[in-house]
C-alpha cells in the first residue's frame, strides 16, 4: 500500500489534475490518493463562514458563493467538456454547492467553530467530487472514500484531535485489500455523533500520515508545488536549494516553525512505524524530491531560514506583578490549546512571559479580552517570526536587514526572531 496526497496548489486548475492522472498511471497498486481542496478555496470558505455569522450580509454572501461555484465549474468543464456527456459529475458538484448555499440562508446554530468546520470542508469535498469524476473516465476501478466517516476525531473544533483506535478500525475496513485505487480527502473528519471536524489548516499532508501510518504503507508520497523540501522559501530566496534526505527530527523541527511544506502533525505517525515521507513536485515528476526517514545523519552544513508571516507577539503579565508562576503557565497554555493559539515561541522572565501565536480563524481580539481579565496584556500584530537552523552570523545578519527585532531566542541549533518590517525599507 502506497499513499498519495496532493496538494491544492497543483490541483487548482485542470492542467494540474492532468499531470495528477499521468503519476497515478505509473504509480504501484493498492493506492489511496488523498486530495486538498483546490487554491485558495479554504480561505473563500473561512471568510463566508464569517460572514455568515454577520447580519445584513446576505448579498455578499451570494455574490461570493458564486464566485466560488463559477470557479469550480470552469475547471470541471476544463476536464470533461460537455455537461450532457458527463451529467453525474456536474449534479454531484451542483449538489454541494446547493447544500453550502442552504447552510449559509440558515446560518449557524452553533458554535463558530463548530460552523467554520462545517462550511470549510465542502473545499475538500468540491474537489474531490471534481477529480473523482475525471478519474473515473481513466481508471473505472477508482473507489470514492468519504474520509469524514473514517478519521474520528474529539470534538475540539479547528484543530481536532484523533481517536486513533476507532480510527485504525475504520481505516482497516474502508481500504480493504479487493480494492487497490481509491480516492478521498484531506483536512477534515467527523465527531462519533457525525459533526464535522477539521485537522487544523494544511491538515491535508497529516491526514495522508494516519492512514499510512495506519495502513503500514509502503511510503507516503506528498506532491506539491515545489520539487522537496527547501532551505528556504524559493519565493522569497531565489538561491534556495533542495534537501535530498532529512531525517524525522530534523523535519519536526522545521514544521514546527513553520515551514509550509510540511504540516507539523505529519511526522511522527510515520516515523512510529519507520514509513518514509517523501515530497515532491508535480511539475517534475521525474525529480526525487526529498525523502523524511531515519537518517542518522542530516546535511548539517545547510543553513535553514524560515520566515512565519502574519504573526502576533503577545506578552502578558500578572496583574500584581508578581512572579510568572506554573499556576500562571497552565493556565496561559490551556487557554491557547482551547482556542487553537499554535505557539512558535516561548519566552518567560521573572514577571512575564511572551507567545509567538498563530490565530487561525481570526477571533484573536475577541479572545484576548477574556486574558485581560486576569493579565496585563501587550501585543503586537503583523509581526514574523524568523528561524534560522545551522546558522552562521553572515545568514542571519542578512536577513535581518530592515527588521526591528522584538524578541530573539538562540540555541546550539536555532535562532529565532520576532521582527516587525520598517516600512519603506
Amino acid at each position: 500500500m502506497q499513499v498519495y496526497k496532493f496538494g491544492g496548489s497543483v490541483l487548482k486548475e485542470a492542467s494540474g489534475i492532468r499531470r495528477m492522472t499521468e503519476v497515478l498511471q505509473q504509480a504501484d497498486r493498492p493506492l489511496i490518493v488523498v486530495v486538498s481542496a483546490f487554491g485558495k478555496t479554504t480561505n473563500a470558505l473561512e471568510e463566508l463562514a464569517t460572514l455568515s455569522a454577520m447580519e445584513n450580509r446576505k448579498d455578499e454572501i451570494l455574490r461570493k458563493t458564486e464566485k466560488l461555484r463559477n470557479y469550480h465549474f470552469e475547471v470541471l468543464a476544463s476536464l470533461l467538456g460537455n455537461s450532457g456527456d458527463h451529467v453525474s459529475g456536474y449534479n454531484m458538484l451542483e449538489s454541494l454547492f446547493s447544500e453550502l448555499k442552504q447552510l449559509l440562508e440558515t446560518g449557524s446554530g452553533s458554535s463558530f467553530d463548530q460552523w467554520h468546520d462545517r462550511i470549510v470542508s465542502f473545499g475538500e469535498y468540491f474537489s474531490s467530487s471534481i477529480v473523482f469524476s475525471y478519474l473515473k473516465q481513466k481508471f473505472p476501478d477508482i473507489v470514492y472514500k468519504d474520509i469524514r466517516k473514517i478519521i474520528v476525531t474529539d470534538s475540539r473544533f479547528g484543530s481536532a484531535g484523533v481517536l486513533w483506535e476507532e480510527t485504525g478500525r475504520r481505516v482497516k475496513r474502508a481500504f480493504s485489500a479487493s480494492e487497490n485505487l481509491f480516492l478521498t480527502q484531506g483536512y477534515i473528519a467527523g465527531t462519533p455523533n457525525k459533526e464535522t471536524t477539521t485537522l487544523g489548516r494544511e491538515g491535508s499532508d497529516f491526514t495522508a500520515a494516519i492512514l499510512g501510518s495506519i495502513l503500514d504503507a509502503e511510503k507516503v508520497t506528498l506532491w506539491k508545488d515545489v520539487p522537496g523540501v527547501m532551505n528556504a522559501d524559493p519565493k522569497i530566496c531565489p538561491d534556495a536549494v533542495r534537501l535530498p534526505g532529512i531525517s524525522y527530527q530534523e523535519a519536526a523541527e522545521m514544521a514546527f516553525y513553520g515551514a509550509k511544506v510540511i504540516h507539523p502533525k505529519t511526522i511522527k505517525p510515520l516515523q512510529n512505524k519507520h514509513i518514509p515521507l517523501v515530497i515532491r513536485g508535480l511539475e517534475d515528476p521525474g525529480n526525487t524530491g526529498t525523502t523524511i526517514w531515519d537518517f542518522e545523519e542530516m546535511e548539517r552544513h545547510v543553513p535553514v531560514y524560515i520566515r512565519k508571516e502574519k504573526q502576533i507577539l503577545l506578552s502578558v503579565f500578572p496583574r500584581d506583578y508578581s512572579f510568572v508562576l506554573n499556576r500562571h503557565l497552565e493556565n496561559l497554555f490551556g487557554q491557547f490549546k482551547q482556542w487553537n493559539f499554535n505557539i512558535s515561541l516561548v519566552q518567560i522572565s521573572a514577571i512575564s512571559v511572551s507567545f509567538c501565536i498563530d490565530d487561525p480563524v481570526g477571533l484573536f481580539m475577541k479572545r484576548v479580552r477574556k486574558l485581560q481579565d486576569n493579565f496585563e496584556v501587550y501585543f503586537n500584530r503583523e509581526v514574523e517570526l524568523l528561524t534560522f537552523r545551522h546558522y552562521t552570523e553572515k545568514t542571519i545578519s542578512d536577513k535581518l536587514k530592515n527588521c526591528l527585532i522584538l524578541v530573539s531566542q538562540h540555541t546550539r541549533l536555532t535562532a529565532q526572531y520576532v521582527v516587525k518590517r520598517i516600512a519603506g525599507k
